[in-house]
């Protein structure tokens, strides 16, 4: 079982969140995000999926799919001060190989009705954080050319443009899409070279 979120619901990531949650001067709390935040969680990816340019899933999964695909890796979620989920980011596996173990991919969704408010600044500064507590050395974000707002948050974030993936995926109705791949070095985890 996952470590617990506030609210005493088991988290899919089982790494460390947030020791608390935290407030920002916009008025947002940051926490794990949890069995019982999912059904907000996956209106907000819907929303996502429903603009065409945020991912190549044709829906949201249940929240026992999601948990699995995500069990230990970092996760956030953002609330307003009514408890309101305003977005959530995580992270997933990039390779099953252990040498990729400190390597994750960013998935990152906010809320239309507060896009261009901050939240996604928020959203990514705490996975930074959170994923730098659990070991990560890299994130990775695969971002739609066309998803100007996504581009200039990760790039506002310390992501760098490291290719395009040509034609990368077939979305549902048969259209080919590149992929632009973002990708985030730790400056303070995996530097230790270990001893021999």
């Amino acid at each position: 079982m996952g470590a617990e979120a506030p609210g005493g619901a088991p988290s899919a990531s089982g790494a460390s969140a947030p020791e608390a949650p935290r407030r920002t001067s916009v008025q947002i709390t940051i926490s794990a995000l949890s069995a019982d935040d999912w059904p907000a969680a996956a209106r907000i990816y819907a929303a996502g999926i429903a603009s065409g340019n945020a991912t190549f899933e044709s829906r949201p999964p249940s929240w026992e799919q999601w948990a699995r695909g995500h069990a230990g890796y970092p996760d956030v979620l953002a609330r307003d001060p009514h408890g309101d989920v305003l977005g959530w980011a995580a992270l997933t596996p990039t390779s099953a190989l252990p040498v990729y173990r400190g390597v994750g991919e960013v998935s990152i969704y906010v809320d239309p009705a507060v896009a261009r408010q901050g939240v996604g600044s928020v959203l990514l500064g705490a996975l930074i954080e959170a994923s730098e507590r659990a070991g990560f050395w890299t994130l990775e974000a695969c971002i739609f050319p066309e998803n100007a707002g996504s581009i200039a948050l990760h790039e506002r974030l310390g992501f760098e443009l490291v290719g395009v993936r040509r034609r990368i995926g077939q979305m549902p109705d048969g259209r080919w899409r590149d992929e632009r791949l973002y990708e985030r070095r730790s400056p303070t985890v995996g530097f230790a070279t270990p001893s021999r």
